[in-house]
């Protein structure tokens, strides 16, 4: 351990002196708050005054994020705590032995390693070892006469300098191995940050990875951009490398793999990586671990895309570089497509029901479809004449709800006539863009333990409507990267990949139906209208399934045109009963969604640091 600024002489740790530390680190940011944004501090004081001290909590904590340097302050803080953490274990066999190792390449600069290599060790919690590979050819990096460093040389492939260092760490007697690039630094706490969360789950199996954030590093940005990441997804690690900088290898399960897989064996560290995860899991540890270069996370394109696509062999059909360092993967479908029962709830609104019904009929590749129109009280000559002219076609059927609106009801009631194995529910007012909408969807719906498949919908103007519900945002739910121009990224391209999600939009979504009958369809006594999509995503959660948001299928929603606005006058007192159904049934007012990390603004449906 080489920080003892409230370790005492005897080596216990001095609880007074952390609390004053704390503090005193708060009475700092209300000055900085004072001197930077003195008309939000009065704002969250007048909240106070009122008393509504939960409301002033929050706007406090969301306003010190936003500061300069908040992030280094904040890692600071979480690391004294981490460090309070790993004294109390001080000399028992929980405490676990971490060693770090960098590969060095040909092509890399000697700056660059010197600052990894003394990042390793200015840790707050001093490795095992410092192990330094490096490719043939590299002259000796500087640095390496330190107690901590020990070098191994002429190691190439980096899967093999990789491998060294793992086959080292174990003689060491270390349980977990740390590696880096010549590029990536370490936080002061990172070390100790992942110490703390292993204490924390001494008593529970250990996953074979470990990862956290990360934050660009910028001499000339004192507010550097920070990639709070989600809980490990391995649908999103499929298409986005969001885990390998500084992430943490558990010893003992990745030289088993690497010793058990001579036939086939990895050929980089993600691909080692991604057969880690899928045996073992993995687990995201809300620090900052890696300070990176700005962009880096883009440039890892075409080496990811080989990972994946020696990871997925043959379940995949296809498997290429993307935009922005994204992997775009495309599952086969099988030769006996399943049957598909697309649901469209209707009433009247022929303009859009058409456009709807022609996209689904004529612009759709995915042949093996039902279409079942659920009518909910149309009355208009039109609309009737073109419901009784469509359904001649026998891939077509009308079925009737003569009720008052529900749009629950109504959608279980066509389920109940559907003869598809699949169903996708699909609003009146959405329009086809591509014929392979069906298909991208389904073949994400067809994998293991899928739920719920959503797709990206554009508003008119094509902005996104919808890329992925996040729990939580607005303490209920909302859509993630809302009101995006089509084709920017988002936040760290999540907008542009497939990935998990908490819940998808009924305005477009695929489910089986014997998940969607398991769960009970959707509530149509607490949620008519509102949230009864986001509630049945959680519900198939539950059932330990996943929900799959892909943007490969794009289609635009002329969002509430048919119903009309929740927020409408006459909706308004419904909507609010809805409302605290869902929130009550989910504690959403608290819940952290997997996909949008606590340091997220939960006010905004676009991923800020501290922004209300």
């Amino acid at each position: 351990m080489q920080d003892n600024s409230n370790q005492r002489q005897d080596g216990s740790f001095d609880r007074k002196g952390e609390v004053t530390r704390i503090s005193q680190h708060r009475a700092r940011d209300l000055v900085l708050m004072a001197l930077c944004a003195p008309h939000r501090l009065a704002v969250i004081l007048s909240w106070r005054i009122l008393g509504k001290k939960l409301r002033a909590r929050g706007r406090l904590e969301n306003a010190i994020a936003g500061l300069p340097y908040a992030a280094e302050r904040w890692n600071a803080d979480r690391g004294e705590a981490d460090i309070a953490s790993v004294h109390r274990h001080s000399g028992s066999r929980a405490k676990p032995v971490i060693c770090i190792h960098v590969h060095v390449l040909k092509s890399d600069d000697h700056r660059d390693v010197r600052g990894t290599i003394r990042s390793a060790l200015k840790q707050s919690l001093a490795p095992e070892r410092i192990l330094v590979t490096t490719e043939p050819g590299v002259n000796t990096p500087p640095d390496v006469q330190h107690e901590l460093v020990e070098l191994i040389e002429n190691c190439s492939p980096s899967l093999a300098a990789l491998h060294k260092s793992m086959a080292r760490a174990h003689e060491l007697g270390a349980d977990w191995l740390v590696s880096l690039d010549s590029k990536t630094r370490l936080p002061r706490h990172a070390i100790v940050g992942y110490a703390s969360h292993l204490l924390r789950q001494a008593h529970d199996s250990k996953p074979a990875v470990l990862f956290g954030d990360e934050s660009e590093r910028s001499s000339l940005n004192p507010k550097p951009q920070m990639w709070l990441k989600p809980q490990w997804d391995e649908r999103m690690a499929l298409s986005q490398d969001f885990v390998s900088n500084a992430c943490a290898l558990n010893v003992d399960h990745c030289l088993a793999i690497v010793d058990q897989s001579q036939a086939l064996p990895p050929e980089d560290p993600y691909e080692l990586i991604l057969h880690a995860a899928d045996r073992h899991g993995s687990q995201h540890i809300m620090r900052v671990v890696a300070l990176t270069d700005p962009n880096s996370w883009q440039l890892k394109g075409a080496r990811t895309a080989q990972s994946v696509r020696r990871f997925l062999g043959d379940r995949a059909e296809n498997v290429v570089e993307g935009p922005f360092g994204t992997v775009s993967v495309k599952f086969p479908l099988s030769e006996a497509l399943p049957k598909v029962s697309v649901i469209i709830a209707t009433r009247d609104r022929l303009e859009l029901l058409r456009t709807c019904v022609e996209g689904v009929l004529e612009n759709t590749d995915y042949h093996n479809l039902e279409l079942i129109i659920a009518d909910n009280q149309s009355v208009e000559p039109e609309t009737l004449a073109y419901m009784d002219a469509v359904s001649s076609d026998p891939r077509v059927r009308v079925v009737r709800w003569p009720h008052p609106f529900n749009y629950s009801a109504i959608n279980n009631f066509a389920a109940l006539n559907a003869t598809g194995e699949y169903l996708c529910l699909l609003n009146n007012d959405i329009e086809v863009l591509k014929p392979d909408w069906l298909s991208e969807m389904m073949r994400e719906a067809l994998q293991r333990d899928v739920g719920a498949v959503g797709a990206r919908l554009l508003y008119p103007d094509r902005s996104i409507q919808h890329a992925g519900v996040a729990i939580g945002i607005g303490n209920a739910a909302g859509h993630a990267h809302k009101a995006l121009p089509e084709g920017e990224p988002g936040y760290y391209a999540q907008a542009l990949i497939a990935r998990g999600a908490s819940a998808v939009t009924a305005a477009c979504l695929v489910v089986a139906k014997e998940h969607f009958d398991a769960v009970g369809g959707l509530d149509e006594e607490g949620l008519a209208v509102a949230y009864n999509d986001v509630d049945l995503c959680l519900k198939l959660r539950e059932l330990g399934l996943k929900n799959i948001y892909t943007p490969k299928a794009t289609l635009i929603h002329h969002e509430s045109k048919s119903r009309g606005l929740d927020f409408a006058p006459e909706h308004l007192e419904r909507y609010m009963k809805e409302l605290a159904v869902f929130q009550q049934r989910w504690g959403t007012d608290s819940l952290v969604d997997d996909w949008h990390h606590h340091r997220l603004d939960r006010a905004s449906e676009v991923f800020g640091i501290g922004q209300s």
